[in-house]
Order: C-alpha cells, then sequence, then structure tokens
C-alpha cells in the first residue's frame, strides 16, 4: 500500500501542492494582515505547481490512488488549462478595485482550493471522487461569489448555493439509482456493467444517467439548467466571474465526456436528447444576449452560448470531434478570461459594469480598446484569430459527423452573436466618450491583457504547434 500511495504522489504533486499552498496562503494573510505576501506565496504555489505538473510522469491511463482517479494525456490537457487559467484570474484578482483588502487572501486561497477542484473533475474515476470534486469546486465558487459586501453579491451567492444544491441533490439520486442497478461506482466498472443492457433494465439506467448529467448540465450552464449563470455572473467581483466563466466549464466537459464514453452502450438513446439540448443552449444564450445592458450578463449569456458550441465536439462523439473541443477551450481560455480583463479595466477606471461605460473607450485608452475589440471578435470567430480556427474544426465535425442541421444551427447563432459583439466594439470606437480623461491599467492588468491578446493572435496565425500537441494529449485514451 506505502509504494501504490508514494507511486500516485509521483503524478499527484501538482494537487498536492496547490491544496498546501492555499492553506499557507490562508496562514500568511492572517497572521501579516499584508495582501502582498499572501499574492506572493499564491504565485509561489501556483509556480511549483506548474513545475511539478511539467516534470511529473504521465502514466498509461492506469488508475492512481487506488483507481480513483485518472492520470493521463486527457487529463494532463485540462491540469493545465486549469493552471492557465488560475494564473490569469489572480491577475485580474490582484488589479481589482472591487475586492477590499481584508478578504484578498480569502480570495486568493479559495481560487487555489477551486483549481484542485477542478483538475481532480479531469482526473476522476470514480463517480464519489467526481462528486467530490465538483462539490470542492461548487463550495469554493459559492464563497467567491458573495466576498463583495453588497447585497447584490450576497443575494447572487444565496441563489447559486440554492441552486447548487438542487443540482448536486438530484446528481447524487442519480448516482444512487446506477449504483442500485449496477452495484459499481468506479467507470470502468461502470463501463462493462453497463454493456448489453436492453429492456426495462435499459430504461431504469438512462432515467440514472439523466439525473446523474443533469448535476454536470448545472455546472457548465447547459439549457435548461442555467438559470443562475446571470445573477451569479452579475454578483460576483469580475475576477471570480472570468474564473467561473472558464475553469468549471473546462472541467464539467472534461468529466462528461469522460461519462459518456463509459455509458457508451446508452449513447444511442442519450445523442437526441444532447443534440437538442446543444442547440437550445446555444440559441437561447445568444438570443438573450442581445438585450443586456449589463456586461457581466452579457457575458453571461454570451458564455451559455459559447458552452453550446462547445457541446458540438460532445454532441458528434467523433475523435475530430473531442480534438475539436480542446482547441475550441483554449481559445475560450484566452479571449474570454480577455474579455473580462477589459472588463476589470473598465470598472476601476469608471466604477461602473454597463455598457454605456465603454463609450468611447478608443480614445481614453486606445491598447485597450483593440485588446478588447479583438477579444470580441474572436469570441465571435472572426479570421484570423483563434477563436474562428474553434469555431470551424467544431462546425467541420458535425458536418464531417453527419450532423448537418446542428452545424447550420451553429452558423446561424454565430451570426446572431457577432451583432452584440460588434455593438461593443461600436461603443468603444464610435460614440463620444462616457467621462473624459486617460484610463490607466495596473501592470497586472497590462501582463493579463497582453498575454491573451497575443495568444489569441498568435495561436489564430500559427495553429499548427497547438493542434499538434492536442492530437497528441487529447482523446487518445477515450476513443
Amino acid at each position: 500500500m506505502r509504494v501504490v500511495l508514494l507511486e500516485s504522489l509521483s503524478a499527484w504533486w501538482p494537487e498536492a501542492l496547490l491544496s498546501v499552498g492555499a492553506l499557507a496562503v490562508l496562514l500568511v494573510g492572517a497572521w501579516t494582515r499584508r495582501e502582498r505576501w499572501a499574492l506572493a506565496v499564491a504565485w509561489l504555489t501556483l509556480l511549483a505547481a506548474a513545475l511539478a505538473l511539467w516534470r511529473s510522469p504521465v502514466p498509461p491511463p492506469t488508475g492512481v490512488f487506488f483507481g480513483l482517479i485518472l492520470c493521463d494525456p486527457f487529463s494532463l490537457a485540462f491540469r493545465w488549462l486549469a493552471l492557465g487559467t488560475l494564473a490569469i484570474v489572480l491577475l485580474l484578482a490582484s488589479a481589482s478595485r472591487e475586492l477590499a483588502p481584508a478578504v484578498r487572501s480569502e480570495c486568493y486561497s479559495l481560487l487555489l482550493l477551486l483549481g484542485v477542484g477542478l483538475m481532480l473533475m479531469a482526473e476522476a474515476n470514480h463517480l464519489l471522487m467526481a462528486y467530490l470534486a465538483m462539490e470542492l469546486v461548487s463550495l469554493s465558487s459559492y464563497v467567491l461569489v458573495g466576498l463583495l459586501r453588497e447585497r447584490r453579491s450576497a443575494e447572487a451567492a444565496l441563489k447559486y448555493l440554492l441552486f447548487g444544491a438542487l443540482a448536486s441533490g438530484i446528481m447524487l439520486f442519480g448516482m444512487s439509482l446506477l449504483f442500485g442497478l449496477t452495484g459499481a461506482l468506479a467507470f470502468p466498472d461502470l463501463q462493462a456493467a453497463v454493456a448489453g443492457t436492453s429492456g426495462p433494465m435499459a430504461r431504469a439506467l438512462l432515467v440514472a444517467v439523466a439525473l446523474l448529467l443533469a448535476g454536470l448540465a448545472f455546472k457548465i450552464s447547459m439549457v435548461p439548467f442555467h438559470m443562475w449563470t446571470p445573477d451569479a455572473y452579475e454578483g460576483a467581483p469580475a475576477a471570480v466571474t472570468a474564473l467561473l466563466s472558464v475553469g468549471p466549464k473546462a472541467a464539467g466537459l472534461a468529466l462528461f465526456l469522460r461519462l459518456l464514453e463509459t455509458l457508451g452502450p446508452l449513447w444511442p438513446s442519450l445523442a437526441p436528447l444532447l443534440l437538442a439540448l446543444t442547440v437550445a443552449t446555444m440559441t437561447l444564450g445568444n438570443l438573450v444576449a442581445l438585450v443586456q445592458t449589463n456586461v457581466k450578463r452579457l457575458l453571461a449569456y454570451s458564455t451559455i452560448g459559447q458552452v453550446g458550441y462547445l457541446l458540438i465536439g460532445l454532441a458528434v462523439r467523433t475523435r475530430v470531434g473531442h480534438e475539436a473541443l480542446l482547441v475550441y477551450l483554449v481559445a475560450y481560455l484566452f479571449m474570454n478570461l480577455g474579455a473580462f480583463a477589459c472588463v476589470v479595466a473598465v470598472m476601476n477606471g469608471t466604477g461602473s459594469e454597463s455598457l454605456e461605460a465603454f463609450r468611447g473607450l478608443a480614445r481614453r485608452a486606445p491598447g485597450l480598446a483593440l485588446a478588447c475589440a479583438v477579444f470580441l471578435l474572436s469570441l465571435a470567430g472572426i479570421p484570423p484569430l483563434l477563436g474562428f480556427l474553434g469555431k470551424f474544426l467544431l462546425f467541420g465535425s458535425a458536418l464531417e459527423a453527419g450532423a448537418v442541421a446542428l452545424a447550420v444551427a451553429a452558423a446561424v447563432n454565430s451570426v446572431i452573436a457577432l451583432y452584440y459583439y460588434t455593438n461593443l466594439i461600436r461603443l468603444m470606437y464610435f460614440a463620444p466618450p462616457a467621462q473624459v480623461g486617460p484610463l490607466s491599467l495596473a501592470p497586472a492588468l497590462r501582463l493579463a491583457l497582453g498575454s491573451c491578446a497575443v495568444a489569441t493572435l498568435a495561436l489564430g496565425l500559427w495553429p499548427g504547434p497547438l493542434m499538434d500537441l492536442i492530437s497528441r494529449l487529447a482523446v487518445v485514451n477515450l476513443l
């Protein structure tokens, strides 16, 4: 047993370092009362975790910690996505003026703990581990959403908590039914138990799986489990909203994909429902975004629409679709976090999160307006930006799988989304400024904006290295 634990720890050092570092950040913040010290410890922890992940072995797809988690190439891709998301969000949180100094160390600590949960969701090879990982992400998210000392933030956190508790209960009920029907909790055992089922047993399994996937649908903001998203995004600090828009979505899709492959024999019955919900998710998100006047709510509904595009990679259930999903997740990380970095910058300078605060931004901060335009055009799928490549691959995977209606629906939704993205660009460049004087940016914000903008443009122009890396890491052990 000791040998197994040591071998497991060698592949799990990044998560262990993040866990210890989160506690260290909390203690440093409590003892010193200096936010800079807590931030320094958070950065040291993140860098140590990245170094450990770089040096950690990627074993064959065999479980560690007695099969509870799976440290394979597929999970490695999502672990890097989680660390990249944490790094950019940490820059945004340190530069945001929304957060009071008294809660910053707690914020940094919770961000690191949430990162552990994101990694565990991608690595989970057991239903109980999947549930524990999701609860770690959820509980950290509830507290982060309510960090602001205002009524709106507390209300958003309470709504998020209530919806999350309901989703967790539904998911646990589905897990209990699945265990009662199959006697298995580990994913390999579930796959063997589900194979060959038919008749009443298959129909009962479908009910259990539908309840289980409903909990995941809540986490990734899939329709009809999206109701919490706009309120939570609006009430949370902008840096936290940025995290919620990317991290849990990527980790939830990774776990969704593992479960769909585990429950492969039930796919013919699940496919029509998933296809319908994919179209409903992208359509509702984009249509409701058209009438938003708050930039956080606009990006919340934009996130729902983007999740609809990402679900295409799951709905087609092909290797090309899964690789396209990974490419678009990388694109989504940079362009969406970059867009929220622009929101943080505008809120720091104006104190407002309405669309009107972006009026005339090109005159006050030309570099910020240009970066914001790059992110919005990439989200809309305009070439030669990285978002275009991701959408091109996703829509192409739908056509290759024969889902022509799905590809057409996605293309129509992209046209609808182009309107509200370009409307924000119009306000920045063609409307008179809402305020006078230049808008200054903190160094951390400049670094976050520059990194995201360069990645969005460079990877869109030269996607070869990214495509080669994803083809080696992604989905090789799932199909």
